[in-house]
């Protein structure tokens, strides 16, 4: 399973896919608090680390949940503006004069709605029944054990 999160090939369910998020936001929450109680480490800068860690394996998550509802990759390239609003912030040191600091917010609550409509786009969306050129259907799995579940309970 962890081995999966390092491949972009193949698809994963909406289940599976709003699973691995929660778990993921989970996770950076309860680090993030943690980090915000010891005052000698640079909270943004870890936190800022992690996500950079983390950048692959979440590509990979979208990959396989756009491959699912038969989109391409190309979809994440609706990601780029929050990566580079990350990028910038973390350029710039955290200090930006305020007209700067404006724009920058601005465009971060943008990103940042862009990124949400996308997670929520893939959560909620159908996936494509059956196989399709980018692999079998999560689903096909569970079907096929339902139905041997079904048989065998006769």
């Amino acid at each position: 399973m962890i081995a999966s999160l390092f491949s972009p090939r193949g698809r994963i369910s909406g289940t599976q896919f709003l699973g691995y998020i929660a778990v993921d936001m989970l996770a950076m929450l309860v680090i993030g608090f943690g980090l915000g109680t010891v005052p000698s480490l640079d909270a943004p800068l870890v936190l800022s680390i992690i996500w950079a860690l983390q950048a692959w394996p979440l590509a990979c998550l979208f990959i396989r949940r756009l491959h699912d509802t038969g989109c391409s990759a190309a979809w994440l390239w609706l990601l780029v503006p929050q990566a580079a609003m990350a990028v910038t912030s973390l350029a710039m040191g955290g200090y930006m004069p305020g007209v700067i600091l404006l724009i920058m917010n601005a465009l971060g609550i943008a990103a940042n709605l862009l990124c949400w409509a996308l997670i929520f786009f893939l959560a909620l969306k159908t996936g494509q029944a059956g196989d399709n050129r980018f692999g079998p259907d999560p689903h096909g799995k569970r079907g096929d054990f339902a139905a041997k579940a079904d048989e065998f309970a006769r």
